[in-house]
């Protein structure tokens, strides 16, 4: 792995896949996208796995994608499906959960969306700015947003491109559990304990049942959101 992107076994079982860039504040550069996937890749075939951990900085998980991944996108300069990562989240065969310390916003929060399971922070900042930034949404964020929180709110949040508090978010259907900045990675780990008690081979197939209408989906917004940019 690079620097930027550090994988660890916690503990039996539970791996953990650390973004920590305090250059680009996370940010999803091509270069970030490109060892994600690739950790991705190398995790999978892992035997031990059962369950996987995604983490960023305590200040910021991950801040969206760079100016130059974004302007690439809009004048098609660069095939905004090779830059994706939610087909490799959803296709991953464990359950992922994302563990938001910090804030999350634009394309940083859809990746941590497409995690199976999501605990975030009180008082971190969570939004989709896509539409400040003069962009349409990516990622599949058409599809996946109203699907989590319902067509109005996915709306507010896509066209205001307001940022929420954590605790602001609780009770719409992002996120599992909503504590302090403190507690969330004890949060995750207690989730992912639980389900590493199971046989890999079960935990194999509920994920990749539960994320079979979500794959579909995503593959329907790709090609409307790929005209829109």
């Amino acid at each position: 792995m690079s620097n930027v992107l550090t994988v660890t076994c916690v503990e039996d079982g539970i791996f953990r896949l650390n973004m920590d860039d305090p250059q680009t504040e996370n940010r999803l550069s091509e270069r970030l996208i490109s060892e994600f996937i690739v950790a991705l890749k190398d995790l999978a075939p892992e035997p031990t796995l059962k369950v996987l951990l995604i983490t960023g900085r305590k200040d910021v998980f991950c801040a969206g994608a760079t100016l130059e991944v974004l302007n690439k996108i809009t004048h098609g300069t660069t095939d905004v499906k090779d830059l994706l990562l939610p087909n490799h989240m959803l296709s991953f065969p464990v359950p992922i959960i994302a563990a938001l310390e910090g804030h999350a916003v634009g394309g940083g929060l859809v990746l941590a969306l497409y995690c199976d399971m999501v605990v975030a922070a009180e008082r971190g900042r969570y939004g989709l700015n896509f539409t400040h930034m003069g962009f349409t949404p990516g990622m599949g964020t058409t599809s996946l947003l109203p699907a989590l929180v319902g067509y109005s709110f996915a709306s507010e949040m896509l066209l205001t491109a307001k940022f929420y508090k954590g605790r602001e978010l609780r009770d719409r259907g992002l996120f599992n559990y909503v504590v302090s900045a403190e507690e969330v990675l004890n949060v995750a780990l207690e989730l992912a304990q639980r389900m590493a008690e199971k046989p890999r081979h079960v935990l194999e197939l509920v994920k990749d049942t539960l994320a079979l209408p979500r794959r579909r989906a995503l593959q329907e917004a790709l090609s409307r959101e790929h005209l829109l940019h």
